[in-house]
């Protein structure tokens, strides 16, 4: 062969192969951009609150995704009195180095003369009793990565709930 042809060649297939390198880079970038997104609790934390008397009766339970770092406010109104505020609930999450989750909440119910706020630090899918202070009403406080297998399994559990609800 003569050594033009082998040097065309060569570069030829530097070129060639050097741009299909470029683009399977880019492409894995993009893939790895895609997939860091979709980890475990990379939109937040699900924070599910069950309020209830003494004698077990559920009165309320508020449930907000909130975002690492920022606060997330719920409030839910009366619907025959959209004036009239039930219950508000605000909470912002941090995650910790251990694990757990620091959850920065304010809980209002002006029909049932509660305010109480507090922080907590809370494994994330293990209940945890919540204190109200000197109220006679309890809470229990679930946290749970979003997006993850245990909040796919807890929307689950909530729609199958509902289906035996609804068919009662």
């Amino acid at each position: 062969m003569k050594p033009t042809r082998i040097i065309a060649i060569l570069l030829l297939a530097f070129v060639f192969g050097g741009s299909s390198a470029e683009v399977a880079v880019r492409a894995k970038r993009v893939l790895d951009r895609h997939w860091a997104s979709q980890e475990e609790g990379s939109a937040g934390e699900l924070v599910a609150l069950e309020i209830h008397r003494e004698d077990g009766e559920v009165l309320a339970r508020p449930r907000v995704v909130a975002a690492p770092g920022r606060a997330a406010q719920l409030v839910l109104r009366d619907p025959e009195d959209p004036g009239k505020v039930r219950l508000a609930l605000r909470v912002e999450t941090t995650r910790q180095a251990s694990g757990d989750l620091a959850v920065d909440y304010e809980l209002s119910m002006p029909g049932e003369d509660l305010v109480s706020r507090g922080r907590v630090s809370i494994t994330p899918g293990v209940e945890q009793r919540l204190e109200l202070g000197d109220h006679p009403l309890t809470a229990t406080l679930l946290t749970i990565p979003v997006p993850s297998a245990a909040f796919d399994a807890y929307l689950e559990s909530e729609r199958a709930a509902r289906t035996v609800v609804k068919s009662i």
